[in-house]
């Protein structure tokens, strides 16, 4: 009897130690549960309140600019006459800057189209040429140092150029056709004063290609098949230009003003043919600004969790 007695009581006591580590076991892992979800409550909360370890996308700011310039210009083709016509020069131009995602969001895309016309007269007075240029470039500019207030760019534009000079006095051959189209290198520079901008650009043809008829060729000759050598290699040799575009960007209310200065120097001597054309325009137009955030990139999650 003392036997089943103390047995008895041993299988009492281990089921009640049993059941009580049951219990244990049951409430650490409900406290567990608790403290994930609180923990992924909390980051979730954080995740959202904090967006710094998101890989958020940069805004990518465009500005579009119409300008309207006018100024001097000095036109000169022996094509057409000894003399050098200095008159006055018309210039529009619509230009658009936009950052990119390149290079980790420092290349600038410029894109620009341009018209000009200029009128100039001979030295007696007593002559007239007319000239009509249309321009388009496109390109951009790798920031090679930039701050908070100060970038400074380098990088190169492709251009392609169709005009025409006309004189009025000539009889047989009273007008010639430009086209030209080069590489150019480019420097930019910018810097954000307190109350306005300033801006400055130079850009200059390296190499290219360019049409050019022989001295006393006409067009009529051209027309009829005589093709020879009238589209040439263009470089330092035969084709100097300079373009220099200096500009200050005024806030006023809700809008802003630009004002500056643009000189374009172009000439070349090509089948003992020598031309040039330079202009030195007031220049004021309106830049306007817009905002846009690059799409993000699709990511690929179907594997994830295994």
């Amino acid at each position: 009897m003392e036997i089943r007695r103390v047995k008895s009581k041993t299988i009492w006591i281990l089921s009640y130690l049993l059941f009580c580590s049951s219990i244990s076991a049951q409430i650490k892992e409900d406290s567990l549960k608790a403290v994930v979800i609180e923990g992924y409550a909390s980051q979730k909360k954080t995740t959202i309140i904090d967006d710094s370890s998101l890989s958020i996308p940069k805004p990518l700011i465009t500005n579009n600019t119409i300008t309207a310039s006018i100024g001097s210009a000095n036109m000169y083709d022996t094509y057409l006459s000894p003399l050098e016509y200095k008159g006055f020069s018309i210039h529009l131009m619509y230009e658009q800057m936009r950052r990119t995602t390149w290079f980790d969001y420092k290349f600038y895309k410029q894109q620009i189209f341009e018209l000009d016309f200029a009128k100039g007269d001979n030295p007696a007075k007593n002559v007239t040429e007319y000239w009509g240029l249309l321009s388009y470039k496109i390109g951009g500019h790798y920031s090679v140092y930039q701050t908070d207030k100060l970038r400074v760019g380098v990088g190169g534009l492709w251009d392609i150029n169709a005009g025409v000079l006309y004189n009025e006095r000539n009889g047989n051959n009273p007008a010639t056709a430009r086209g030209y189209t080069n590489l150019n290198a480019s420097v930019i520079a910018s810097y954000k004063f307190k109350w306005f901008a300033v801006r400055w650009q130079m850009d200059t043809p390296f190499i290219g290609m360019l049409f050019s008829p022989r001295y006393g060729q006409s067009y009529y000759e051209i027309s009829l098949g005589n093709t020879v050598e009238i589209v040439n290699f263009a470089s330092l040799h035969n084709q100097r230009a300079l373009r220099n575009y200096l500009t200050v960007d005024i806030p006023i209310n809700k809008y802003t003003i630009r004002v500056g200065y643009l000189g374009s120097w172009y000439q070349t001597k090509v089948h003992d043919i020598q031309t040039h054309h330079y202009t030195n325009n007031f220049v004021i137009g309106f830049p306007i600004e817009g905002v846009k955030r690059p799409k993000e990139k699709a990511l690929n999650n179907y594997w994830n969790g295994y």
